[in-house]
């Protein structure tokens, strides 16, 4: 019987939330915060992507909130939802270790010889980035040459910050798949 009333109470709350009310969404997802923190804790073993995982769940959950049908049950919406977004920050972080890595052989080293293959080293993956699509070029130009945070960008290109974690991901994916046999060695 209890298990109908919460049913009945998270139906009412999803309808009510799809009807602009935020304050339904905000209980909503309050019951369920403790549950999403855990796995995304589980998953990234790190608080502040775990943080951010929670947030992203909320904003996607919110902005799919109009798809979702009432009477189903939420949790299970809402932790798949943070299972991907878990994900995305797993991608991101291979990415950007990946790419931090062969950035510091780039630009690490002590004597005249290991600074000329670097040389060479920095003359590949300058290439490498010039055969990217022009608007990833600039995104990777911009977050990794010119030390710029994914907000700075999105408002310099007019685009949202969204549009521009994908860029720098496919970018940055797309970099990885061309440059691994080159630097296999590293």
């Amino acid at each position: 019987m209890n298990y109908l009333r919460l049913s009945d109470w998270e139906s009412h709350l999803v309808v009510r939330a799809q009807q602009g009310d935020w304050q339904a969404f905000e209980r909503l997802v309050d019951a369920h915060r403790s549950q999403l923190r855990s796995l995304a804790s589980q998953r990234l073993r790190n608080p502040e992507d775990a943080y951010d995982a929670v947030q992203d769940t909320m904003v996607k959950a919110f902005r799919a909130l109009g798809t979702f049908q009432a009477g189903r049950p939420v949790l299970p919406w809402l932790m798949r939802i943070c299972n991907n977004c878990c994900i995305d920050i797993m991608r991101q972080r291979r990415a950007s270790e990946s790419l931090e890595k062969v950035e510091f052989a780039l630009t690490s080293g002590e004597d005249l010889e290991r600074s000329a293959v670097q040389g060479e080293d920095r003359n590949v993956l300058m290439k490498a980035i010039m055969r990217l699509p022009r608007h990833y070029r600039e995104i990777v130009m911009m977050r990794h040459f010119r030390d710029m945070e994914v907000n700075e960008i999105a408002a310099e290109l007019q685009k949202p910050e969204g549009t521009i974690k994908s860029w720098l991901f496919r970018a940055r994916a797309m970099l990885r798949k061309d440059l691994t046999p080159a630097f296999e060695a590293l």
